[in-house]
C-alpha cells in the first residue's frame, strides 16, 4: 500500500491555504493546516508524523524563523520548505535549517516538485524535473 505524507501548512491567508491545500492533496499529500507559529509548534508535539511543513515567513503571532528554529531546538528534523514575498529572509531561513525557499508568488509546479524532493530526501540544489 502506498505512503501518503502528511504535510502541514502553516500561512495566515486562508486563500492561500485553500489553493497549497487542493494541490497537495491532488498530488497524494494528506494535509493539515494552522494560521500561527503557536498551532504550528503544538500540531508538531502531537503529530510527530508530519514529514514537511510548509511555512510562511510572516505569521501573526511568529516570524517563521522563529518557529523554524523552535523546531530544530526541540529536536525536530521535519523538512521545511519556507515561503515568502520577502526575499531578505531567505538566508535566514536556509541557514536555520529550511530544506527550501520559493518566492511567493510561486509556480505550483515548482511548488510540487520541491515538496515532492523534500519527502524522498533529495538535495534541493539538483534542480526540479519539468512538470511536463
Amino acid at each position: 500500500m502506498e505512503q501518503h505524507p502528511e504535510v502541514l501548512i502553516v500561512e495566515d491567508s486562508e486563500e492561500v491555504i485553500w489553493v497549497m491545500g487542493n494541490v497537495l492533496e491532488r498530488a497524494g499529500f494528506i494535509v493539515d493546516a494552522v494560521t500561527t507559529g503557536k498551532e504550528a509548534l503544538n500540531r508538531m508535539r502531537e503529530l510527530p508524523k508530519i514529514e514537511l511543513i510548509i511555512l510562511n515567513y510572516v505569521l501573526p503571532d511568529m516570524s517563521g524563523l522563529t518557529v523554524l528554529k523552535r523546531l530544530r531546538e526541540n529536536g525536530s528534523q521535519v523538512k521545511v520548505i519556507a515561503v515568502s514575498a520577502m526575499r531578505e529572509a531567505r538566508e535566514s531561513l536556509v541557514n536555520a535549517g529550511a530544506f527550501a525557499f520559493l518566492d511567493k508568488p510561486f509556480d505550483i509546479g515548482e511548488f510540487i516538485g520541491l515538496c515532492k524532493q523534500a519527502i524522498n530526501r533529495e538535495n534541493a540544489e539538483s534542480g526540479i524535473a519539468s512538470q511536463k
